[in-house]
């Protein structure tokens, strides 16, 4: 098939010629100021005939805008964000870490310590370090971290959980485990 087609396209090239040279009339009178180009048509000498092909249907769907869809009071908005704030502040951490991340943002908006929203919980002053320094900036909405956002929704574990800090307890909460890099810690 292959060789069929470049032969197609080399009988279509070679059917054009470009004289460089002057082309002189039928009086034999050369003529200048202007390119003349000589076309001389040749002619198919293999004829190529191609068969049909099956139909391929193919089915359109509609584009995906979200990256995560849940049936909740939380908007897909405030699931993204929550995803986006757990990969600044959990990226390297493993999956139970990362939960207990999503855990601490939505245990604070169900807090009465804490404003009841994903959105003024995440941007409370000094709150989350990836929020102020600027990490939150270079990180991207994982699907995978959006996913687990949602498996949180539906069956948070752990709702004790409210405060973490990196590399050792905080001075606030009582203190409960460490995961990875993570100390976490309850409100009371």
């Amino acid at each position: 098939m292959k060789k069929i087609i470049w032969m197609i396209l080399l009988i279509i090239a070679s059917s054009f010629c470009i004289a460089a040279s002057p082309i002189t009339t039928s009086e034999n009178d050369e003529i200048t100021g202007k390119e003349v180009i000589e076309v001389v048509k040749t002619e198919v000498v293999e004829e190529v005939s191609f068969s049909p092909k099956e139909e391929v249907v193919v089915q359109e769907q509609a584009p995906q805008d979200v990256v995560c869809e849940i049936d909740t009071d939380i908007s897909n908005d405030d699931i993204e964000l929550v995803a986006l704030v757990t990969m600044a502040e959990a990226e390297g951490e493993c999956e139970e870490g990362k939960r207990l991340v999503i855990d601490t943002i939505l245990n604070r908006v169900d807090s009465a310590s804490f404003p009841n929203t994903v959105y003024e919980v995440v941007y409370q002053p000094s709150q989350f370090s990836s929020m102020w320094n600027g990490r939150v900036n270079r990180c991207y909405i994982d699907d995978y971290i959006c996913q687990l956002v949602v498996e949180e929704l539906r069956n948070r574990k752990n709702y004790d959980v409210i405060f973490f800090t990196a590399d050792r307890y905080g001075n606030y909460g009582t203190p409960m485990f460490q995961i990875g890099n993570h100390y976490f810690s309850s409100g009371e």
